[in-house]
Formats: structure tokens, sequence, C-alpha cells
């Protein structure tokens, strides 16, 4: 009769909850009085809320838990509860995350949570005689006596646990906030979440007892139940949060597994053996101080007390330019001197002496605080073990480490230009503004049923800072079909902000071909975007003024943009003047949907062609690519019959280009693709003659209408691939930078004259470096200098240098001394890269005395050299760089380019800058994050602007690369 009349209660509250006509106070004697439910109507006033209380600290912190190794779930929740030992899977294999949770199972897991939590085998609660439990095991009968004891369980009647039922959602949440109020956390506190005042979003607790919805919102404040990220309209993102809670429904296995992960996290309950974490809250996301929390726990995760634990730290300056700061000796593994890591806490570094913190009766201690900056990562050790036990990097175990990167903190910026773009990539316009309600005259062809999805992208005027929260989207819709019947709505969409722009987005369909009510199918969509919220009128952030899709008060759009390859220009003024069109208040764009027959027609519908990938690796066979070339009919799809002739331009390290017009001539096929595969970047026999890219192309001889139109080859941009393959080579270790060219001097200096010399020859190799080619010699024999004395014989030999094959002829310039010593000065031509001359052994003699010489291959004569942005690839964090030289070639001649291209792979450990000197790059700044460099490099329109890369990847050097956009 109580459960009934407490169910019976809490329904009456969520009613009067849902009418909000007054707030009823719970009738059932000993239950806390619950909040009304924030329904989101109103960001100021009645928000969705975010957990009150959530915890930080992690209870398997960083990768501490390993693969749980089900084959059915990566879940880390999963990871986490199998190292307690709290699941051991459905089978060997298997943890059956979409399965149920029966009572007794349930019983299990939160028993085998005692231990790493501290809590006592057993309670002082009256245990019941359960009759149905005799066919439960051993270990499950522990668990429930265990948890009846605690009075974490009641059982379902005086003599009943029904085993073998399922748990629900709502008990589930009893069960845990039983065992919640039972616990302690790190610091020996009760754990504490408001049921009373508490805020929370669900509407479906009408139907649960009282200490269910209790539990239910002591839960949610607890962040146990998952989070809600809140948008600018007040709306919980509704993925993690929510807004339903789903009382009734049976819990599963995932869900379970991420409930108990969430409170273990508020718990005492560690991994086994030594941890360390921050223990301030936000301090993995800011800069500031950051302290740490020093765990010991046993095999068994039980806290393990008076333990020394060894504690030093190193922050490590990321700034470009500056090199690693190695902690550990190369070959040792001891630690390095106090200017790379530091002890704070205890006395020898990296040694554990009695001076060290020692664990508490709850197994930590409380480690040191390093006040972090941006542009720094902070490091962490700790260690366990005997006194005297010194710290020895890759032999040590009893260890664990903490690192917190920091980078540059983006700018937050107005956004100050739009850009609204629609995935109909290749469908037409048309014009259907003479229906009632629609002004645009060249909304996207879309097929009846078929949808389009636009997206409104907000960009600041430097493109590496993030864009402020709080914009948000209007789109007022007019819809009109055949028969003159017109429909209007409104929606609002909050941007989602980030490094570079702020986005939203929403799909539109075209309605389905009713023949039976429309004579002739055509329906136009028209969307009117403007920037507004559903609580606010201009839908900007607090403080913000200026519109980021028109620039001052006429709205003339002059900084919107709508793309779509069908060449809409809607939303940009074109005349320059504030007419009524333009500062209508916003920007319409929108679908002409229409059931006509498919076709493709050259020349009048799309085309295009991409290549499979960018690049490939030079290799001795090559690697085989796909080229695709794809027809599109008025609708932006494929179709089929289109005839396709393929071209190729060959474009080798050095010399002339090779176009091939007619490759192969295929028919597109029924989805509008035709495919060609062949073989790129084979490695030839000479690396002057090998293919350094190779650019795909479309040629239409015939000029008809199923045939594709010319496409001509294209370099990749910012937003297009391109159809240009780059064939790479791995960027070596060293600096890739811009160089201006440098001539070379070269000095040849004899102890005493020309004239003097009577007899023995001179045999001299010169090598130039840059072409790569094998060296040539020449014999210069005594008799010649003789003849040719006094300053002569530099001119004899001046010009058997020039002779030699591998040497420009006639470009060498030299001086000669007559005075002393004899010295000749040979000057090899600009742009002809690095030399060297070696002369045998030396049988010129003066008299019967040898003649010494010394020769000084001066500076070496430096190539011109750019070095320029071509791609990056997020996906595998790679960049590929273009390397011209202009230098000698094999065959004598005095300058010849050559092109490479180089691919570097980066990562987060890296260090970025940009640069103001270079094209298209806006600012300079040292040590931006990864994501503004990516960012920075996606927004190069052109392939000229320089780099410059410090490639860190041996295994002698720190590893730690440098890339500068710009300079």
């Amino acid at each position: 009769m109580l459960t009934n009349l407490k169910r019976r209660s809490a329904l009456l509250i969520t009613l009067a909850v849902v009418c909000a006509t007054v707030s009823l106070v719970p009738q059932t004697v000993g239950a806390a009085a619950s909040v009304v439910p924030n329904a989101g109507t109103s960001a100021s006033v009645d928000p969705h809320t975010v957990p009150s209380a959530p915890e930080h600290m992690k209870a398997c912190p960083g990768d501490s838990a390993s693969a749980a190794g089900f084959t059915d779930t990566t879940s880390t929740d999963v990871d986490c509860i199998k190292m307690f030992g709290i699941t051991t899977g459905k089978t060997a294999t298997t943890y059956d995350p979409a399965g149920t949770i029966s009572r007794q199972d349930m019983a299990r897991y939160i028993h085998r949570m005692f231990t790493a939590t501290g809590l006592a085998a057993a309670g002082t609660t009256a245990v019941p005689a359960f009759t149905d439990t005799a066919h439960v095991t051993a270990d499950g009968l522990a668990a429930i006596t265990a948890l009846a004891s605690h009075g974490i369980t009641t059982g379902t009647t005086a003599t009943t646990f029904s085993p073998d039922d399922n748990v629900t959602r709502a008990q589930m949440a009893a069960f845990l906030q039983r065992f919640a109020a039972l616990v302690k956390d790190h610091a020996g506190a009760a754990l504490t979440s408001n049921k009373a005042t508490g805020t929370y979003n669900y509407g479906d607790l009408s139907n649960v007892t009282y200490e269910e919805m209790e539990s239910v919102i002591y839960l949610y404040n607890l962040g146990v139940l998952g989070t809600c990220v809140i948008d600018n309209l007040g709306k919980c993102d509704g993925t993690t949060g929510g807004t339903t809670y789903r009382p009734a429904d049976d819990i599963t296995r995932a869900e379970m597994a991420t409930m108990l992960t969430n409170l273990l996290n508020h718990t005492n309950a560690r991994p086994a053996g030594v941890t360390v974490q921050a223990s301030s809250s936000g301090s993995t996301l800011a800069v500031g101080d950051v302290t740490t929390l020093i765990s010991v726990r046993g095999a068994d995760h039980s806290a393990t007390s008076n333990v020394l634990v060894d504690e030093f730290w190193q922050l490590h300056n990321d700034a470009a330019g500056v090199a690693a700061q190695v902690p550990f000796h190369a070959v040792l593994g001891t630690c390095a001197s106090p200017a790379t890591v530091n002890k704070s806490l205890g006395g020898t570094l990296c040694v554990i002496d009695s001076t060290d913190p020692s664990t508490n009766v709850r197994g930590n201690a409380t480690g040191t605080q390093v006040t972090t900056a941006a542009y720094k990562t902070a490091n962490w050790w700790v260690h366990t073990g005997a006194t005297g036990g010194q710290y020895i990097d890759g032999t040590t175990s009893t260890y664990d480490k903490l690192s917190i990167a920091f980078g540059a903190a983006s700018t937050l910026a107005n956004a100050t230009s739009t850009v609204i773009s629609t995935t109909a990539a290749y469908a037409l316009a048309e014009d259907m503004s003479g229906k009632a309600g629609i002004t645009q005259a060249d909304g996207i062809l879309t097929y009846a049923g078929q949808s389009q999805t636009f997206t409104v992208t907000m960009k600041p005027t430097t493109l590496t800072n993030t864009v402020k929260p709080g914009y948000s989207i209007k789109v007022a819709t007019s819809i009109a079909d055949v028969l003159g019947n017109v429909t209007t709505s409104t929606a609002y969409y909050a941007a989602t902000s980030g490094v570079g722009a702020a986005t939203a987005s929403w799909t539109t369909t075209c309605p389905a071909d009713d023949s039976a009510l429309t004579s002739t199918y055509a329906t136009a969509i028209e969307h009117r975007v403007s920037l507004g919220a559903l609580l606010d009128a201009d839908g900007l952030p607090t403080g913000v003024t200026v519109n980021p899709m028109d620039d001052d008060e006429t709205f003339n759009k002059d900084t919107t943009t709508f793309l779509y390859a069908g060449g809409a220009t809607n939303g940009v003024d074109t005349d320059g003047t504030a007419d009524a069109a333009d500062t209508a208040g916003y920007v319409t764009v929108g679908l002409s949907c229409q059931d006509t027959a498919r076709a493709y027609t050259g020349a009048s519908t799309g085309e295009s062609l991409s290549v499979s990938s960018n690049n490939y690796a030079t290799s001795t066979a090559g690697s085989l690519t796909t080229i695709v070339a794809t027809a599109f009919d008025q609708y932006g799809a494929g179709v089929a019959g289109a005839s396709v002739q393929f071209g190729r331009i060959v474009t080798p390290t050095t010399g002339s280009t090779t176009d091939t017009a007619a490759v192969a001539t295929l028919t597109t096929a029924a989805n509008g693709t035709a495919s060609l595969s062949t073989v790129v970047c084979a490695a030839g026999a000479s690396v002057d003659a090998r293919e350094a890219s190779t650019a795909w192309r479309i040629v239409d001889p015939a000029g008809n209408t199923s045939q594709m139109d010319d496409i001509t080859a294209a370099l990749p941009s910012h937003l297009v691939e391109g159809t240009n393959i780059y064939c790479t080579s791995a960027g070596a270790d060293g600096v890739h930078e811009a160089l201006a060219d440098a001539a070379q001097t070269t000095t040849l200096t004899f102890n005493n004259q020309a004239a003097s010399w009577d007899g023995g020859a001179l045999t001299c190799t010169v090598t130039n470096n840059t072409a790569g080619t094998a060296a040539t010699t020449a014999a210069m024999a005594f008799g010649l200098f003789v003849t040719k004395a006094n300053g002569a014989g530099a001119s004899f030999a001046e010009g058997v240098i020039e002779g030699l094959a591998n040497v420009p002829a006639s470009d060498i310039a030299s001086t000669t001394s007559g005075a002393g010593n004899q010295t000749l000065t040979i000057i090899f031509p600009a742009a002809t890269g690095s030399w060297t001359v070696a002369c045998g052994t030396n049988t010129l003699v003066d008299g019967s005395v040898a003649v010494t010489l010394v020769i000084a291959n001066g500076t070496p004569g430096v190539p011109a050299t750019t070095l320029d942005f071509i791609d990056d690839d997020l996906g595998t964090n790679t960049l590929i760089l273009k390397k011209t030289t202009v230098g000698a070639s094999a065959a004598g001649a005095a300058s010849t380019t050559r092109t490479y291209y180089n691919t570097f792979v980066y990562d987060s450990g890296d260090v970025f800058s940009q640069d103001v000197g270079g094209d298209n790059v806006a600012s300079t700044i040292t040590g931006i994050t990864e994501a503004a460099f990516e960012t920075l490099n996606t927004s190069l329109p052109a392939l000229t602007t320089d780099m410059t890369v410090s490639y860190r990847t041996g295994a002698l050097t720190s590893g730690i690369s440098y890339f500068i956009t710009g300079t």
C-alpha cells in the first residue's frame, strides 16, 4: 500500500509540474522535495541544466584500464569495470552490451565494487530470508546477502528477491543511490548531490516511486547518468544527457557499465599499483595551477597506506625554435639535471627516501602543484619501491606518468563573414519565383522526394581564432506547390563554434511526387536565412553587434556567399547599392523540386573528374591509381551512357612534360562513372627523368552532347583536391627551407710558381654534388704549365676544367696570383650548386722537390631552392611540400630546374607557427595549436605559400619537429 501511495504521489507531483499550476510537496513521510524539471523553454529563465556535481577525478585515469578484449564492444567504461573485476563478460570474448541485467547479476556487479571503494564486506541491516534464491550460485548468494546487509536491496517482497527479473533503469538508479550513500570519496567525505534542489531535465519520471525519482535526480547531478551540453538556445544537446530517462526500460549492460564507471569516479577506487592524476577540476583544459593526487592500491584495488612515493616533474617548453628538454640520460636512463626535471617534495631527485610523501589511510598523497603556461607541457612521474630505489627510465616498472599539454589558447573573435553551402554539388538551378510566396530565382533543382543539406559557416577574419560561441541561425521557410498552396514555418539552429568557424546545418526534403493530386508536379521551397534566436532577436553572442552576413546596417550581404557548383550567387550583392532586394534582411536559398526525366546533356549538365589519391610514394614498381569521371543529370545524380576520353600530362623531375590526349575512351556506367586504372610514380633509371607528377584531364574531340566535355587538369586548392597526382618521397631529417642561389669558390694553392716546375703531371677530379652525377677527371701535364708560366698556367687549368663533361662549358671564371705561391681561384657559375675539386697524387716537381698543393673547397654552392605548401592530409597528419632546386645538370647545362615532392608527418607533440612574410598568412604567431595550423593550411588558396620545416624523426633527435607556414 505504501509503495502505491508513493507512486500515486509522484504522479500527482509530476502532473503539477507539467501543468505548471502549483508546486506540491511530496506526501510520503521522509521523502525529500524535488524541484520542477527544466523544460528548456527559455535560455534565461528555464534552460536545460548540466549536472551540478560531476566528478573530474577518475577511477581509471589515463590508459590505466587496458582494453577488455571483448569482440562486441570497445567501450572504455567496459574496460574500466573489467579492470576492477566487476564484469568478466557474458562469455570469455563477448560483453553483450545490448543485453539486459538480472537482479542477481546486478547484485554481483555492485558487490564487486565493495573492495575498491572501501565499503565493508557486511553491514548491520538484518538480511531477509529470501525463499526464491536456492538456485542462485554461491557468489550470487554472497552478493545478495552483502547488499541486503547494507540496505542496498530489500527484495521485491519481505521474502522474495526475484533474482531472475530484469533490472529497470528506475530500479538501477535506486540501487546505485543507496550504494553511493554508503561510500566515501578520495578525501574520506560523503558523496553529495542535493536531490531536494538539484535541477534536472527529465520529463518522464511520472510513473516511478518517490525514491526512484529522487535517486535519478541525485545521480543525474553527480554526472552518473551522463552530461548535458547546453547550446545558446538553452537546449540540452540530447545525445549524452538528454531529456528522457526511460525509467521503465530494462537497463542494458552498456548503460550499466557507464553508470558504474561514472559512480566509481566519485569514490576512492583506483587502479592497482601507483597512479597520478590532476586533482583540480579543469586542469587539463586551462592554463593555471595544477596539483596532483597520488594513489597507491594493492592487487585487489584496496587502499594501501604508509607507502613512500617519489614524485618528480618537468615543465617542458614547446615553443618554436626551443630544443627538446630530454628528462633522462640517453644511455643510463637516469634523471637529467634539475634544468630539465625537478623534485619539489622529498630529498634526492628521482630517488625514494624517507622525506618523500607517504600515502594516508585512504592510500592517497598530495603531489606537486605546477603553474602551467601556454606552449608548455607539464609532466609528472611517480614511482614506488624500497627506500633508496632510483628511477631508471625503461627499467622501473612500479611507476606512472601524467602529461598535460597546453598549446596557445586560441583567441576568441567575432565572426566577420558567412558562407552558405549545400550538398548539391552538380545540380542545376531553376527559377520558380513566379510562385506565390517565392522570390528566389535560382532554387537548387532537386528530384521529388530527395533532400539537400544546407550549412551556414561563419568565419572570423583570422582563421586561427575561435569564433565566439552564441551565434544562432533563423530559417524562415515558404513552400509553394503547383496548386498555389503556400505553407510557412520558422526554425532556429544554434551554431557550433570552433577554430576558424561556427557552423549550423539543416536538411530539406522535396515532397514526394503525387500525380493523383497534381497534374504537373512542381514545388518551390524557399529558405530566408538570417541571424536570429528563439529567445532573442539578433542571434549574436552577448556584446557582439556586427552581423557576419553583413558589415553595415544596409544589409547588402557583402560578407555572405552562397556556394554550389550549379552556379548560384544568391545572397551576394552585385551592384554595390542598397536596393530593396539587398536590404531585405536575409539571404534566400532553397530548392526547386521537379519530376522531369533525368538526362545528361553535354555542356548543360554537370561533369566531374577525380583521382583516387593526390600522392603516391615513388617506388620501383609504381602504384596503381584510379581516375574516375562522372556525368551528372540536371539533379546532380550520375547517369549512364556518356562517352569519356581520358588524357594524361606527365611532368618529370626535370625536362619537358608529355601530354597524351587519348589514353583511353570509356563509357559511364549506371551510376554515371567511368573508371580508368593505371600505374603512376614508377621510379625511372635517372632521378632527373623520373615522374614527378601526373595530371589527368578529359578531352572532348567531337564536341557532341553525349561526350563528356573538356575538363582541364586541376591542381589542388584549399577546398578541391584536383586531378594532379604527386610522386613523393619521405622528407629527410634536417632543415628544409627556401634558399637563395650562392656560387662556390675553390682555391688551389701551390708552394711555388709554375715557371719553376720542371716535371710531373697533375690529375684532378671535379664533382657536382647538386646534380648527383658521376665525377669526371682531367690530366694537366707539367710541360703545359711550364709554357704558361707566371700565371698563364692558371688559364690553362681553367680551360681543362671547363672541358670536363659535367662542367658548364666556358662558364668557369678564375683568378691567379703570381707573387710568392702560385694560387688558382676557381669560381663556379651561379645556379650550378655545390662542387668538389680533388687532385690525385701530386707528381709536379720543382727540380727534385715535389710541388705541394693545398685545395680549399670553399663554402658549398647553394642551388636556388623554394619550398611550397601543396596539401595537408588531416586524416594521416601528412604534409606534401613542393621543393624546387636550380642547379647544374649531368649534361653540363649551367642551370636546370628540378622539382621534387616530399611528405612530412606531424603530430600534436610537434611545434607549429605562422609567419606573415609568406603569401596568404595574415599575421605572425609563434607557437600555434595543431588545430590552428591545420585550419591555416586548409585556408591557403594557392600552392605558392612558403613553408619551413625542421624535421626531427631520427633516433638521435628529439622527435619534435618545427613547421612554419609562411616563411
